[in-house]
């Protein structure tokens, strides 16, 4: 794989997030009352799986992604085979970490394993979900959220409890903002693909509206169950992922005049 392919595709599938959502994993385990030191193998979990989501998901292609993303599609269909490859060895130490993070003490919760495969069976409906508009964001929502918190469950052992299902919804509200924001740029892209997003429906304005309204809910939900300092942190990974973003554009705009010059020059 050329360098300046692999670069492309780092960025536009997304692999900086699911590197990022260690960080997800490290703030909910603090929000809950958990040392984030003890959290150990289980910060691998959220970026493992999410690699294996998105890979599947890009390989799979859509109408929309041919309009909106045709570089990336392209090098999607080109490097098919090293992207299999690397997602299945994603799901197989996902799985692998998940089995070593359950069996390491002597009264293993044997529902964790399978608690564990609730994102996948998300993955298996999300076909489904995107043929309608916030199906897809609650989806995506969710799966981000339950593995943020079932991360730090499933290392430390500990209980569900009514600080999780509080990270739980903060996470989910911040995540489905993201999808929507997503949206907001693919706008036209979807609707020449007959999609139809919560995004599109609203419009830009509205939607970028309502992304900043469930960000800062998002936000709240963190301040008033575990503190400013972990609210703190929570806007700090919320700038990663603006920074991150930004170059993904960035690398999307260049791959794009590079595609125009050689177009106009063929």
């Amino acid at each position: 794989m050329r360098v300046a392919d692999a670069r492309f595709l780092f960025f536009q599938l997304n692999i900086w997030l699911c590197l990022l959502s260690a960080a997800m994993v490290a703030i909910s385990g603090i929000a809950m009352g958990v040392d984030p030191r003890s959290i150990g193998g289980g910060l691998l979990l959220a970026p493992l799986l999410f690699y294996f989501i998105y890979i599947e998901d890009r390989r799979g292609g859509t109408a929309e992604d041919e309009i909106n993303q045709p570089h990336r599609t392209r090098l999607v269909r080109r490097y098919q085979t090293e992207l299999l490859a690397t997602e299945l060895l994603a799901l197989l130490g996902y799985e692998l970490v998940v089995c070593l993070l359950v069996f390491q003490t002597a009264t293993a919760n044997v529902s964790d394993l399978l608690f564990a495969q609730v994102p996948l069976v998300v993955l298996g409906s999300y076909g489904w979900l995107k043929r309608y508009p916030t199906l897809d964001s609650i989806g995506v929502g969710f799966t981000w959220a339950f593995v943020a918190v079932f991360s730090v469950v499933a290392a430390t052992h500990q209980q569900y409890s009514l600080e999780g299902v509080a990270v739980f919804f903060g996470w989910f509200l911040i995540t489905a903002a993201g999808v929507e924001s997503r949206n907001i740029q693919d706008i036209t892209g979807d609707t020449r693909a007959n999609k139809t997003t919560l995004a599109g429906y609203l419009g830009p304005r509205t939607a970028s509206l309502l992304v900043r309204l469930l960000k800062a809910g998002g936000m709240v939900v963190f301040w008033v169950v575990s503190g400013t300092f972990v609210a703190g942190l929570v806007l700090c990974y919320l700038l990663a992922l603006s920074v991150f973003r930004r170059l993904t554009r960035l690398h999307r705009r260049n791959a794009s005049s590079e595609t125009g010059q050689h177009s106009t020059h063929g």
